[in-house]
């Protein structure tokens, strides 16, 4: 079994949904998580905060980042298992923010022997 990152890129809402719509797309985003998680495939994730900083050649040259002002916005990633890229894309098949124009990045990770 592999490992592959899932990253999940979505668009800047035109407007910020209700309370009830982001409820509704947290449910569809915890049943998710529950079928991979049950097929024995989700490993982590996260969400990721709309700010951040970025480092450039040094530790002294480090500027902060507005990733929310972009028209695409990196709002997290899973880590999950799979055999080869063909399981890791069909476990994208119900993402739940493809209605809401978002597309799932799939990375595979690679394995690393760590010296002890």
């Amino acid at each position: 079994m592999e490992k592959f990152m899932l990253i999940f890129e979505g668009k800047k809402a035109a407007q910020q949904p209700s309370a009830e719509e982001m409820q509704a797309n947290m449910g569809k985003w915890m049943a998710w998580i529950d079928k991979l998680a049950k097929a024995g495939k989700y490993d982590s994730g996260e969400p990721l905060y709309p700010t951040g900083k970025i480092i450039k050649g040094s530790h002294t040259n480090v500027t902060d980042a507005a990733f929310a002002e972009g028209k695409e916005i990196i709002g997290g990633y899973f880590i999950v298992n799979a055999a080869d890229y063909d399981e890791a894309v069909a476990l994208c098949e119900d993402y739940p923010d493809y209605e809401n124009g978002g597309a799932v990045i799939v990375r595979q990770v690679v394995k690393m022997d760590m010296p002890s």
